[in-house]
């Protein structure tokens, strides 16, 4: 039992616990599915889920490792967000249950709040780039000689026939405005972020940049918004950039506990989190489309084809490529027979080479099945480089298979002091 009396079970990504955990774990009667206890199976092994969740609320919880040593999963996903992302890329990479008591771990070493930061900068870059929407907005405002929208009896009475201000006029009434409760909300979580910002900007300068050019579209919007304003804020399904900033500033706000001073995150904070998961497999696939994109421009990321989704295909005049990621390091030393077996299958897909603009020559219709695809494998390697820059993807060919290479990436580390 740990100092904080939570029972915790900890352990890295596929790995399966020891006999006595197993034991343990089995008293608890659990009820497994694919993200629960972030993926934890009925054989209690784990796979490419990482992060922390409870097993019994207040009384035990699973911590589940990366298996790359110090590994800078939110360095991974800025990266990725350099690069355009809609909605649907990246749901289900990361979840965050703000809803559910916090958990007290036994280490610092958990990042999660710049997680939320970058995907907020990133949807308010495309609300500007939109333009900010205007909405009514209710004013009260002592008018010279002019009466607009509704007269307030009780402040016409204290503010102006009393005090005999016979040329005043007490009145609300709507207006369109910027200043409306969603941008304000924006604004206020904007300078929130500014504040904790300062804590990581020398390992992430990118975001500090960002988030002064966001904050200056909202130069002519107040950020004093109260409890019942930001509870009451409905945005239209319409506004699907709104509507998550929305939803993600008042989760930003409410892990700060509204409080402008609590974004001075010391190392006991960083040990009281609220469950929360990142997909590795799904983190690392973006991360390697960010780092193909920067030096490939003709590249298809999850380009769905009937039932087979390849990872990237990658198509210009002298290349044709299947490319897939996988979040496998033991592709350094070891073949993995399934992954081969799945980009064949990509390779004789007719749709896929079809994308891939593989036809029979003087044909721009007819897929020529007698062309055989180059297939990637693109997997994380430590003693790698960190980048794509002036490397040859076919660097390392598979051993006793046509046409089938491999390439390392390293992935970045974490810097435990921030």
């Amino acid at each position: 039992m740990e100092k904080n009396n939570l029972k915790s079970y900890s352990i890295k990504e596929h790995q399966e616990f020891d006999e006595l955990k197993k034991k343990e774990l089995a008293q608890l009667n659990l009820i497994f599915s694919d993200e629960k206890y972030l993926g934890l199976k009925s054989d209690f092994s784990v796979s490419y889920f990482i992060g922390i969740d409870w097993l019994e609320e207040n009384k035990s919880y699973i911590a589940v490792h990366p298996k790359i040593k110090k590994l800078d999963y939110v360095e991974m996903f800025v990266k990725c967000l350099k690069i355009f992302f809609n909605s649907k890329h990246l749901k289900g990479v990361y979840h965050i249950y703000l809803d559910k008591p916090e958990i007290t771990t036994s280490t610092s070493d958990w990042h999660i709040t710049p997680f939320l930061v970058v995907h907020f900068l990133n949807l308010v870059e495309k609300i500007v780039k939109q333009g900010l929407k205007s909405n009514y907005i209710f004013k009260e405002e002592n008018l010279n000689n002019k009466i607009k929208g509704k007269i307030v009896l009780s402040n016409q009475i204290k503010k102006n026939i009393v005090a005999k201000r016979e040329d005043r006029i007490f009145c609300r009434y709507q207006e369109y405005s910027t200043n409306c409760p969603e941008n304000r909300l924006l604004k206020k979580t904007l300078l929130f972020i500014q504040k904790y910002s300062k804590h990581f900007g020398g390992k992430y300068p990118e975001l500090i940049q960002k988030q002064n050019r966001m904050l200056s579209y909202f130069d002519t919007v107040s950020d004093e918004i109260n409890y019942s304003e930001i509870k009451g804020i409905k945005i239209n399904s319409l506004y699907k950039e709104y509507k998550e900033a929305v939803e993600l500033s008042k989760k930003l706000l409410r892990h700060f506990g509204y409080s402008i001073k609590n974004t001075e995150i010391k190392d006991e904070d960083r040990k009281k989190l609220p469950p929360f998961y990142i997909n590795m497999a799904k983190l690392f696939e973006l991360y390697v489309f960010s780092l193909l994109k920067n030096e490939y421009y003709e590249i298809k990321f999850q380009e769905k084809c009937k039932s087979q989704i390849p990872d990237f295909l990658l198509f210009s005049d002298d290349k044709k490529i299947i490319i897939d990621a996988k979040y496998k390091p033991k592709w350094k030393k070891e073949i993995q027979k399934e992954d081969i077996l799945q980009l064949s299958g990509y390779a004789r897909n007719e749709e896929i080479l079809s994308e891939l603009k593989i036809f029979k020559e003087n044909s721009n219709k007819v897929v020529d099945d007698n062309f055989v695809v180059d297939c990637i494998i693109i997997y994380p390697d430590i003693y790698s480089n960190e980048n794509l820059k002036d490397r040859d993807l076919k660097e390392s060919k598979i051993e006793n298979f046509t046409k089938f290479y491999k390439c390392g990436i390293r992935l970045p580390q974490k810097d435990l002091t921030i």
